[in-house]
Protein backbone atom coordinates (compact mmCIF):
# COMPACT_ATOMS: atom_id res chain seq x y z
CA UNK A 1 0.00 0.00 0.00
CA UNK A 2 1.90 3.51 -1.22
CA UNK A 3 0.90 6.37 1.25
CA UNK A 4 -0.13 9.67 -0.04
CA UNK A 5 1.83 12.18 1.12
CA UNK A 6 0.17 15.61 2.33
CA UNK A 7 2.87 17.97 0.73
CA UNK A 8 3.13 18.87 -3.30
CA UNK A 9 6.27 18.20 -5.29
CA UNK A 10 7.53 20.65 -7.13
CA UNK A 11 6.37 18.60 -10.30
CA UNK A 12 2.55 18.90 -9.66
CA UNK A 13 2.94 22.45 -8.49
CA UNK A 14 4.50 23.38 -12.16
CA UNK A 15 2.22 21.13 -13.90
CA UNK A 16 -0.78 23.53 -11.66
CA UNK A 17 0.68 26.81 -12.60
CA UNK A 18 0.72 25.77 -16.35
CA UNK A 19 -2.87 24.61 -16.32
CA UNK A 20 -4.05 27.60 -14.63
CA UNK A 21 -2.06 30.31 -16.56
CA UNK A 22 -4.80 32.19 -17.48
CA UNK A 23 -6.00 32.68 -14.76
CA UNK A 24 -2.52 33.90 -13.27
CA UNK A 25 -2.22 36.33 -16.28
CA UNK A 26 -5.24 37.53 -15.80
CA UNK A 27 -4.90 38.64 -12.06
CA UNK A 28 -1.43 40.03 -13.05
CA UNK A 29 -3.05 42.11 -15.48
CA UNK A 30 -5.79 43.21 -13.49
CA UNK A 31 -3.06 44.28 -10.94
CA UNK A 32 -1.38 46.19 -13.75
CA UNK A 33 -4.03 47.85 -14.86
CA UNK A 34 -5.25 48.91 -11.45
CA UNK A 35 -1.90 50.33 -10.82
CA UNK A 36 -1.06 52.17 -13.45
CA UNK A 37 -4.82 53.51 -13.50
CA UNK A 38 -3.82 54.54 -9.60
CA UNK A 39 -1.01 56.67 -11.41
CA UNK A 40 -2.72 57.95 -13.98
CA UNK A 41 -5.70 59.36 -11.51
CA UNK A 42 -3.88 60.48 -8.20
CA UNK A 43 -2.47 63.84 -8.14
CA UNK A 44 1.56 64.40 -8.31
CA UNK A 45 2.72 65.25 -4.73
CA UNK A 46 6.62 67.29 -4.55
CA UNK A 47 8.09 67.14 -1.07
CA UNK A 48 10.48 71.03 -0.70
CA UNK A 49 12.62 70.38 2.45
CA UNK A 50 15.26 72.39 4.18
CA UNK A 51 17.50 71.78 7.30
CA UNK A 52 18.73 73.97 9.62
CA UNK A 53 21.26 73.08 12.09
CA UNK A 54 20.87 74.65 15.75
CA UNK A 55 24.28 76.77 16.61
CA UNK A 56 25.72 75.44 20.02
CA UNK A 57 28.53 77.58 20.06
CA UNK A 58 28.21 81.32 20.30
CA UNK A 59 29.08 82.82 17.49
CA UNK A 60 31.19 85.83 17.43
CA UNK A 61 34.43 87.31 15.17
CA UNK A 62 36.73 85.67 18.10
CA UNK A 63 35.80 81.68 16.76
CA UNK A 64 35.15 82.87 13.10
CA UNK A 65 38.94 81.85 12.53
CA UNK A 66 39.65 79.73 15.41
CA UNK A 67 38.95 76.32 13.62
CA UNK A 68 37.52 73.77 16.15
CA UNK A 69 35.58 75.14 18.88
CA UNK A 70 35.10 73.05 22.20
CA UNK A 71 31.33 72.51 22.63
CA UNK A 72 29.94 74.79 24.88
CA UNK A 73 27.97 73.68 28.33
CA UNK A 74 24.32 74.26 26.69
CA UNK A 75 25.29 70.83 24.49
CA UNK A 76 23.02 69.46 27.37
CA UNK A 77 19.73 70.85 27.01
CA UNK A 78 20.15 71.00 22.64
CA UNK A 79 17.85 68.21 22.51
CA UNK A 80 15.21 70.57 24.79
CA UNK A 81 16.05 73.51 22.73
CA UNK A 82 15.76 71.53 19.03
CA UNK A 83 12.00 70.20 20.50
CA UNK A 84 11.23 73.98 21.34
CA UNK A 85 12.41 75.07 18.06
CA UNK A 86 10.63 72.43 16.16
CA UNK A 87 7.57 73.51 17.91
CA UNK A 88 7.81 77.03 17.23
CA UNK A 89 8.18 75.98 13.08
CA UNK A 90 4.96 73.79 13.62
CA UNK A 91 2.81 76.91 15.34
CA UNK A 92 -0.46 78.41 14.21
CA UNK A 93 0.94 81.72 14.50
CA UNK A 94 4.02 81.12 12.00
CA UNK A 95 1.83 79.06 9.61
CA UNK A 96 -0.98 81.57 9.30
CA UNK A 97 1.50 84.02 8.71
CA UNK A 98 3.07 81.81 5.93
CA UNK A 99 -0.33 81.34 4.76
CA UNK A 100 -1.47 85.18 4.47
CA UNK A 101 2.08 86.05 3.15
CA UNK A 102 1.72 84.18 0.16
CA UNK A 103 -2.11 83.90 -0.12
CA UNK A 104 -2.35 80.07 -0.12
CA UNK A 105 -6.07 80.30 0.20
CA UNK A 106 -5.60 81.19 -3.76
CA UNK A 107 -2.82 78.78 -5.01
CA UNK A 108 -3.94 75.82 -6.96
CA UNK A 109 -1.46 73.64 -5.51
CA UNK A 110 -2.77 74.26 -2.12
CA UNK A 111 -6.28 75.49 -1.87
CA UNK A 112 -7.75 72.58 -2.73
CA UNK A 113 -12.00 72.91 -2.38
CA UNK A 114 -11.39 76.05 -0.37
CA UNK A 115 -13.23 78.27 -2.57
CA UNK A 116 -16.12 76.37 -2.44
CA UNK A 117 -16.10 75.91 1.12
CA UNK A 118 -15.77 79.17 1.91
CA UNK A 119 -16.72 81.50 -0.94
CA UNK A 120 -16.12 85.16 -0.85
CA UNK A 121 -13.22 84.75 2.13
CA UNK A 122 -11.16 87.57 2.58
CA UNK A 123 -7.83 87.48 4.69
CA UNK A 124 -7.18 90.83 5.19
CA UNK A 125 -8.97 92.66 7.87
CA UNK A 126 -11.20 95.28 7.16
CA UNK A 127 -12.03 97.91 10.06
CA UNK A 128 -10.96 95.48 13.03
CA UNK A 129 -12.97 92.73 11.29
CA UNK A 130 -11.28 89.66 12.12
CA UNK A 131 -10.80 86.57 9.73
CA UNK A 132 -13.65 84.24 9.46
CA UNK A 133 -12.51 81.26 12.10
CA UNK A 134 -13.79 78.43 10.16
CA UNK A 135 -11.98 79.48 7.12
CA UNK A 136 -8.65 79.86 9.41
CA UNK A 137 -8.99 76.83 10.60
CA UNK A 138 -9.36 75.05 7.59
CA UNK A 139 -6.59 76.54 6.32
CA UNK A 140 -4.38 75.83 9.46
CA UNK A 141 -5.24 72.14 9.35
CA UNK A 142 -4.40 71.65 5.98
CA UNK A 143 -1.37 73.93 5.96
CA UNK A 144 -0.58 71.39 9.06
CA UNK A 145 -0.96 68.05 7.29
CA UNK A 146 1.32 69.01 4.64
CA UNK A 147 4.08 70.26 6.73
CA UNK A 148 6.33 67.86 8.47
CA UNK A 149 8.80 68.83 10.92
CA UNK A 150 10.86 66.34 12.58
CA UNK A 151 13.97 66.34 15.05
CA UNK A 152 17.64 65.26 14.74
CA UNK A 153 18.59 65.23 17.86
CA UNK A 154 21.97 63.90 17.26
CA UNK A 155 22.85 66.23 14.49
CA UNK A 156 21.26 68.83 16.54
CA UNK A 157 19.16 69.65 13.04
CA UNK A 158 15.77 70.09 12.25
CA UNK A 159 14.55 69.12 8.75
CA UNK A 160 11.21 71.14 7.19
CA UNK A 161 9.15 69.55 4.52
CA UNK A 162 6.31 70.78 2.87
CA UNK A 163 4.36 68.69 0.45
CA UNK A 164 1.84 70.35 -2.13
CA UNK A 165 0.78 69.78 -6.20
CA UNK A 166 3.56 72.19 -7.34
CA UNK A 167 7.02 71.98 -6.66
CA UNK A 168 7.98 75.52 -6.63
CA UNK A 169 4.91 76.69 -3.91
CA UNK A 170 6.27 73.63 -2.18
CA UNK A 171 9.65 75.28 -2.06
CA UNK A 172 8.16 78.99 -1.97
CA UNK A 173 6.03 77.44 1.67
CA UNK A 174 9.48 76.31 3.24
CA UNK A 175 11.71 79.11 2.64
CA UNK A 176 8.79 81.37 3.70
CA UNK A 177 8.88 79.15 7.12
CA UNK A 178 12.35 79.68 7.37
CA UNK A 179 12.06 83.63 6.85
CA UNK A 180 8.95 84.11 8.95
CA UNK A 181 10.66 82.46 11.55
CA UNK A 182 14.28 84.64 11.19
CA UNK A 183 12.25 88.06 11.70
Amino acid sequence: VRRQSSSTSLRELGEILVRRRGLIFAIEGGLLVLCLVYCLVTPKQYDASARIEMRTTPASSLTLGAGENPLSASILSAPMMLETLSDVFRSDRLAWKVISDLKLYDAPGFRGDFATRFPGFRAETQAGAAVDPEAQAWLLERFDKQLHVETLPRKLLIEIRFRSQDPALSALVVNTLIAAYNR
